[in-house]
């Protein structure tokens, strides 16, 4: 008889991003030329000066770059994110205020593990980013789901949220903002909505905030500042300055539970990444560099955007809501799919197969987006961009041409 196991381990999925990078990886040693609107990363690199500078720091005979750190990272790259952070948001917090870890999806672990007990409750909106809806199962919880609808422009409904709060039981709400997978930037009215509901519950709210530098319209708004002792944020350093895979992020709040979050932290990956955190402290200290860099990637961004709404406009049958930061945008297949009896998922992979386009099943953000796919603009040109969206028409067309 063999050894067993944690069963609990059969909660988790696997990210529909990592299955799909799978895919396009094989079909790539087939020769397949796989046009990517499915990736959550950025397309540009990080600041040539500060590539140029880490191209010379490898150069040293040290051990600086390859040392241990402090658990919650240097307290030199917690000072320059406090900066950071009091530069783009008027927020104004203490290095102990910050941890370091290794990446967003390594904060969203903590902070839970951190905050919530098995069977508490947890409000969560429909659609929301993928992780979320794994990390809930495998701690037990609760999902308590209220949907942000595409009429209403996805943001959270304010008297849901209410409705479905139980002093006692709720322990947390979940908002991402600017959002993945809607595009949806937080208006200030719902924001502040929000955070009274928080206090007056004394509630977390678990505010998920890597894309607040790629807003296009409106403006980030720093929850935070709206309720500093139930607001616990995560960031990422995946999409600004862009090193998805050196695995980078933070997560700042009140000090008390972020030390705590900081022992979890340490329990699973001990320190974070050490060239990770060199090459984002000098990113972070040059601000022309990076006040530049982010104006860059939001011009490229907007025009990536925008030709992908140019070319969606042009397809019957199908509906989006433009997005006002993040990378992705919905669109809604129902018309398509429904009198079919078929889902999101079935599409993106006849769409990955026979036309040569990744894009993410809306099914896996929640149940109200199952006739959804998501698409990012971020990683592709606007000319690979303009004929990927051109498939998709396509195959829309074949689909229904057959139903005639």
């Amino acid at each position: 008889m063999s050894p067993r196991y944690n069963l609990d381990v059969d909660l988790l999925r696997e990210s529909p991003t990592r299955s799909i990078n799978r895919l396009v990886e094989k079909f790539k040693r087939e020769d397949r030329d796989i046009i990517m609107l499915s990736a959550g990363e950025p397309g540009i690199p990080p600041p040539i000066e500060v590539r140029k500078w880490l191209s010379e720091a490898l150069k040293e005979d040290s051990m600086r770059l390859y040392s241990y750190t402090p658990s919650p990272g240097f307290l030199s790259l917690r000072e320059a994110v406090a900066e950071d952070l009091k530069d783009l948001g008027g927020l104004d917090l203490s290095p102990d205020q910050i941890v370091i870890a290794s990446g967003g999806q390594a904060t969203m672990f903590s902070t839970l593990a951190a905050v919530a007990e098995p069977g508490d409750e947890i409000i969560i909106i429909d659609p929301t980013y993928f992780g979320y809806w794994n990390l809930i199962s495998y701690f037990k919880l609760r999902p308590v789901t209220v949907v942000a609808s595409p009429e209403k422009s996805f943001q959270p409904d304010v008297e849901a949220v209410k409705e479905v709060v139980k002093k006692g039981r709720t322990k947390a709400m979940i908002i991402v903002n600017p959002d993945n997978p809607t595009g949806r930037v937080l208006r200030w009215d719902v924001a502040k909505a929000l955070a009274e509901i928080a206090v007056d519950n004394d509630l977390w709210i678990i505010y998920d905030e890597p894309y607040k530098t790629l807003v296009y319209e409106g403006e980030h708004i720093f929850m935070y500042k709206l309720a500093p002792e139930n607001v616990i944020s995560l960031n990422s350093f995946s999409k600004d300055p862009g090193i998805p895979g050196w695995r980078l992020g933070y997560v700042y709040g009140p000090e008390w539970i972020i030390r705590k979050i900081s022992l979890i932290s340490e329990a699973i990956t001990y320190n974070p990444p050490s060239v990770a955190q060199y090459l984002v402290l000098e990113y972070l200290r040059n601000r022309d560099i990076r006040r530049r860099h982010i104006e860059y990637v939001r011009r490229v961004f907007i025009e990536r955007r925008d030709v992908m709404i140019e070319e969606l406009s042009k397809i019957d049958h199908v509906e989006y809501v433009k997005p006002s930061g993040s990378m992705f945008i919905m669109i809604d297949l129902k018309e398509v799919l429904r009198p079919l009896g078929l889902k999101g998922g079935w599409f993106a992979e006849k769409l990955l197969n026979e036309m040569n386009v990744a894009t993410v099943p809306g099914e896996f953000f929640g149940r109200s987006t199952e006739n959804f796919i998501r698409l990012s603009f971020s990683t592709e040109t606007p000319e690979r961009i303009r004929e990927g969206v051109r498939r998709i028409r396509e195959l829309i067309e074949k689909i229904l041409s057959k139903r005639t």
